[in-house]
């Protein structure tokens, strides 16, 4: 008892709400710029939320730290993890990211289904020599990862009693990409996990680990919602040919709107996401470095039919190619359940380019893999029931923005053939 009062009141002195600016954006990729016209959300003021407290042994609690140093406990540990393992190559987004305050230990995937965090290498991504390194991880699991491993149980994942779709795995307290994550030291302080590894990632994973949530805020305050305009140039929809790509919006309170970013392959349909069996119709399954997946099934909880399943996904145009020819995935391009964003004024005929990398420049540059606002830092996937302007939500619109719906019910694999997306030529994000 003596030493869990100890270290839980060295947690409520460690709390802080001072504002701070990042020491360097979350995006990690080297020779390559950043869209100018995001600069503001990349480098923004952030104010702590709140943390999540893991402690990463059989029976230990998770829980919730509020701005008052309050804890409230949301479940407990079945099984620690014990070892990091390297990024698996379909997840190659964990390259393109890193902590908002500029070191290497971060959330790279919040969903309803689990977090990814990220260990290190304490290393950039050139995109130039992509096999330099691989990402290590561990994961945080939810109460129905623990019941389906039935004994086959991962040793880089912490399984815990909480549901998916609920708490950190989508509730109120859900964590963003580019959220740190620390670890306590022998010396009662917390300290990156940069420090703790050091490169050596074979040493155990330790037992107390915390993630720190901040809210991002530039001069406008913080985006109240993200509009994609679902087309591209050529495309024709609602009786209208396109003659320029679709723009992505970043919208504030204040009334500012901001042209971030374009639109090179529109959405047409869905594809059977697994974990969009923990989100709500309309809400946000998942985000990472690359990508944005949004829930078209209701929240059922755990199932293994995978036609309940339902959603599509926004990604960025590098990421799109990289996976689909470098690592020869059969996804993306050409496919109608995912947009591909991309810098403003890109050319959509760059996606069929099999070379990610042409006279020294990375394909899509600007880049958009692990940038703010929409692949890192403001969005998360909260879902409160009951209380849709409470979560992160969208709506679509069929005629340009002139009225806009609840996103239907659509589960399984639909196209531009049968699909109600087909016909949407706008979608709105709201954030929270």
């Amino acid at each position: 008892m003596k030493r869990l009062i100890t270290v839980l009141t060295a947690l409520l002195l460690a709390v802080t709400v001072v504002p701070f600016h990042a020491f360097a954006t979350s995006n990690n990729f080297t020779n390559s710029q950043l869209p100018p016209e995001a600069a503001a959300e990349n480098s923004p003021t952030y104010t702590l939320k709140h943390k999540i407290y893991i402690e990463n042994y059989e029976g230990g609690a998770v829980s919730v730290i509020d701005l008052q140093g309050k804890h409230t406990v949301i479940g407990y540990v079945y099984r620690p993890a014990t070892a990091a393992k390297n990024s698996s190559a379909g997840f190659w987004a964990a390259h393109y990211d890193k902590a908002i305050d500029g070191t290497y230990s971060c959330v790279t995937a919040t969903g309803v289904n689990a977090l990814h965090l990220k260990l290190g290498p304490q290393a950039g991504y050139d995109p130039l020599a992509p096999d330099a390194w691989m990402p290590w991880q561990i994961s945080v699991g939810i109460n129905e990862d623990y019941a389906a491993a039935g004994g086959s149980y991962s040793d880089s994942m912490i399984y815990t009693s909480v549901p998916g779709g609920s708490n950190i795995f989508g509730g109120y307290v859900a964590p963003y990409v580019g959220s740190p994550v620390k670890y306590y030291t022998p010396q009662s302080t917390w300290e990156t996990m940069d420090s703790y590894f050091s490169g050596d990632f074979t040493k155990p994973i330790p037992k107390r680990i915390m993630i720190e949530v901040y809210t991002a805020s530039t001069g406008n305050g913080s985006p109240d919602y993200i509009e994609f305009e679902n087309w591209a140039a050529g495309d024709t929809l609602a009786g209208r040919t396109q003659a320029q790509n679709g723009r992505v919006l970043v919208h504030y309170p204040d009334g500012t709107e901001k042209h971030v970013a374009d639109l090179i392959q529109r959405v047409q349909g869905t594809g059977r996401f697994i974990g969009s069996q923990y989100a709500e119709v309309g809400r946000v399954r998942a985000a990472h470095p690359g990508v944005l997946c949004l829930s078209t099934s209701p929240r059922i909880g755990a199932t293994n039919d995978t036609n309940l399943m339902g959603g599509f996904q926004f990604v960025p145009a590098n990421h799109a190619k990289y996976l689909a020819y470098d690592l020869e995935q059969d996804s993306f391009i050409g496919r109608d359940q995912w947009g591909i964003v991309a810098h403003v004024g890109a050319d959509a005929q760059t996606l069929y380019d099999r070379n990610y990398v042409t006279d020294g420049q990375v394909s899509f540059d600007p880049v958009w893999e692990g940038v703010a606002p929409l692949f890192a830092e403001y969005i998360n996937p909260r879902q409160i029931p009951g209380n849709q302007e409470a979560s992160t939500y969208f709506l679509v619109s069929e005629d340009f923005g002139e009225t806009w719906q609840q996103c239907p019910t659509i589960q399984g694999v639909t196209d531009k053939t049968n699909s109600p997306v087909a016909a949407w030529t706008n979608i709105r994000l709201y954030l929270h």
